[in-house]
């Protein structure tokens, strides 16, 4: 499949390096502004977009491949995803969770959870730090052992 993505932003568009880890090709390059760019994606797959406005630093987009069979997890991430940080806020102080977790999103693909971050800084605490919770978390939400990816938006 194709997707074709049209940049009206007057801004430039990074791509999210995810978009080609998971599995779609195209120019990798910034994508400027009143230009149009074309993504291929896997047989069988749709697109699922998420765009960013990193402020100064631009706006980055995530174009991620899924499959049918992936679509109801994918439409009940978001409740997926509250659900966790519900069980993960029972476990730590406010002042944790409003540091490290409140800014968050997260997104459920076959058997992986992939956590976005704001930062390096942010990432690289949650990793070393609450990467067992979050799995724990998950695994009551889904019953699944699922595999835990922590990057940022820039990664």
């Amino acid at each position: 499949m194709k997707f074709k993505y049209y940049n009206d932003t007057n801004r430039i568009v990074n791509i999210h390096p995810a978009t080609f880890a998971h599995g779609c090709t195209g120019n990798q390059e910034p994508i400027r502004p009143l230009e149009e760019r074309t993504f291929i994606l896997p047989k069988g797959t749709y697109p699922w977009v998420k765009m960013w406005d990193n402020g100064e630093n631009g706006l980055s987009i995530l174009i991620s491949p899924i499959s049918e069979e992936n679509e109801i997890k994918i439409v009940a991430n978001n409740d997926f995803w509250n659900q966790v940080l519900i069980l993960i806020s029972e476990k730590v102080s406010s002042d944790a969770y409003a540091a490290w977790f409140q800014h968050t999103e997260a997104m459920i693909t076959d058997n992986t959870i992939t956590v976005y971050c704001k930062n390096i800084f942010q990432r690289d605490w949650i990793r070393s730090q609450y990467q067992d919770l979050i799995s724990t978390a998950a695994k009551e939400v889904t019953g699944k052992d699922l595999n835990l990816t922590v990057i940022t938006e820039n990664d």
